[in-house]
Order: structure tokens, then C-alpha cells, then sequence
């Protein structure tokens, strides 16, 4: 037989399971009796009204503040949303743009490039093919560059690469659409050169009774790997830094007149037989884009059968 404890315990469980549907008939409750209140004594509806209404303000107040800032929550997620899209399109825009005027600003710099050294043709007339820069040797021993013109160019092995301020170097090999040039600072380079001023200031002038020609001083010039020197420089050649070094066509590769550098010191020994300077290339080879290979006429302007190095 249960006792008045577990009674009471099963009543308390009973109201908690049941605790929300309690409380809807409550309320149910409650608003009927409101109801039936305005209905009997209109009088008192009025003040039933008023305290209702004192009783549900804050709560009205409470909800229409949540239910606005939730709005305003909402409308500024919605706005940066649209704001974050927008900066995404602006940002792709941005980079068109830019990808655009760095076309541009290379095209221009091409063009001047290209616009100064083509002023060349028109002070050399020897005929000439313009080849672009596609690749360089990629070591410290051999300085090669590669072009993307070859013998269906007429370019052939041996022909001399030159640009408005100076000899380049000579081609070493070529194949129908390119070619590789071999420049005059690799190590494996050598070629005839002359004293420029010498050449100029020659004159004939007499002494004790006998007339000589004061014939161009000449050397050979040898690539260092980046830079030049000029060897087999006679010992009483006046020679000195700021003397301008030429080709004197006596190899048969590279036409005569066309500037190799310019000296800067000079060293020799008494016990030597022949002087020997530093020279710097009149060209910047780090910076080559663009190259003249100077055409030739003959039999050897038909295309070879095989062109190596």
C-alpha cells in the first residue's frame, strides 16, 4: 500500500510532464475569465485593459527592440555580403588593369628600344636581319644567347650580331628558325682589334732623312666571361685608358670600324714583350633584348646542309 509520500511524488511527476499543457489552461483559463469579466461589468473591462497593458509593455518593448536590432543585424549581414562581393570584383578588376597597363608600359619600352636601335639601319647600310633575345646560356663559363631568327632568315654560322653601340659576338650555330650566338665576352672568344685614335691620327712625317707611316695599333681582344681584354699590344703602342677599341676586319668575321669598348687601365711589364689592357664592353650584355645580324652576299649566304658550333 503506497503511503501519502509517493502519492504526493506521483502527483509532482505528473505536473511536470504535463507542465506545458498546465500552463496553456491557465492562460486559456485566464483569458476567459477576462472575457466573461468585459462581458458582465464593462466597467471593470476597462481597468482589466489597463492592467493588461501594464503587463505586457515590457514585454512588447523588449520584443520590438529585439525584433529591430535582429532587423538591423540582418541588413548589415546583407550589406557586407553585397559590400564583400563587390571588393571581390573590384579586386579582379584591379588586377585586369594592372595586367593591362603592364602590357602596355611593355609594349611602350619595346617600342623605344626597338625605335633606337632601328635609327641604326639607317646610319649602317649594310643589310641586316633583327632577331629577338629568346634565351641565354645558363652557366658562367659559356656566354651564348639564342634568337628566334635562323637560315630561312639568311642567317648563316659566322656571321657577325651587332647593335647600334657595338659588336655583340658572332653565330655559332643555326637551324631554320633560330639561332645561337656565341658573344664576344665568352671565354672562348678572341678576335683582331685596333686602337681607334692610332688609326685616326695617322700621319706621315719625316725623321732623320727617312718618311714612315704611323701604321693603327693592333691586338687581339679576349672574353674573360663578362668582360674583355686586349692582348699583343706592342710595347712602344701609345695605348691608354679611354682609347676606343674597333674591329679591324682582319679576321674576316666582323666588318672594320665597328666598337668592341673602351680601355680602362693598362699594364705591362718590362720583361714582356707586349702590353695588355682592360677594356669595357661598349655593350650591356645583361640587357640585350634585340640583336642585328649583319647579311653577306655570296655563296656562303645559301643554306648550309649542316650548321654546328
Amino acid at each position: 500500500m503506497r503511503g501519502p509520500g509517493a502519492l504526493e511524488n506521483a502527483i509532482l511527476e505528473l505536473l511536470k510532464r504535463n507542465r506545458l499543457l498546465l500552463a496553456a489552461l491557465g492562460v486559456l483559463f485566464l483569458l476567459i475569465l477576462v472575457l466573461s469579466t468585459r462581458l458582465r461589468n464593462p466597467l471593470h473591462a476597462r481597468v482589466v485593459d489597463e492592467a493588461v497593458q501594464g503587463l505586457a509593455y515590457p514585454f512588447q518593448v523588449a520584443f520590438t527592440k529585439t525584433a529591430t536590432a535582429a532587423s538591423r543585424v540582418f541588413d548589415r549581414y546583407l550589406f557586407l555580403v553585397r559590400l564583400r562581393e563587390e571588393n571581390d570584383r573590384l579586386i579582379t578588376k584591379v588586377a585586369a588593369l594592372k595586367e593591362e597597363l603592364n602590357h602596355y608600359v611593355h609594349g611602350a619600352i619595346q617600342f623605344n628600344l626597338l625605335r633606337e636601335q632601328l635609327k641604326f639601319t639607317e646610319e649602317d647600310p649594310q643589310p641586316k636581319v633583327y632577331a629577338e633575345v629568346i634565351g641565354e646560356s645558363a652557366d658562367n663559363f659559356y656566354h651564348t644567347l639564342l634568337i628566334n631568327k635562323g637560315y630561312l632568315a639568311g642567317i648563316r654560322r659566322n656571321y657577325s650580331v651587332v647593335l647600334r653601340e657595338g659588336v655583340v659576338g658572332r653565330v655559332q650555330s643555326t637551324s631554320a628558325l633560330q639561332s645561337t650566338v656565341q658573344l664576344i665576352v665568352d671565354r672562348r672568344h678572341r678576335f683582331p682589334v685596333m686602337v681607334q685614335r692610332s688609326r685616326e691620327n695617322g700621319a706621315l712625317f719625316g725623321s732623320n732623312g727617312n718618311s714612315r707611316v704611323e701604321t693603327p695599333e693592333r691586338g687581339l681582344v679576349f672574353g674573360l666571361g663578362g668582360t674583355l681584354q686586349l692582348k699583343r699590344i706592342r710595347m712602344l703602342a701609345r695605348v691608354q685608358p679611354g682609347d676606343r677599341i674597333v674591329t679591324s676586319g682582319l679576321a674576316g668575321i666582323f666588318p672594320k670600324g665597328y666598337l668592341v669598348g673602351t680601355v680602362s687601365s693598362v699594364a705591362h711589364q718590362q720583361h714582356e714583350l707586349f702590353q695588355t689592357a682592360e677594356l669595357k664592353p661598349a655593350v650591356e650584355f645583361s640587357r640585350i633584348e634585340g640583336v642585328f645580324v649583319l647579311l653577306r652576299e655570296g655563296p656562303e649566304a645559301q643554306p648550309p646542309l649542316f650548321s654546328g658550333p
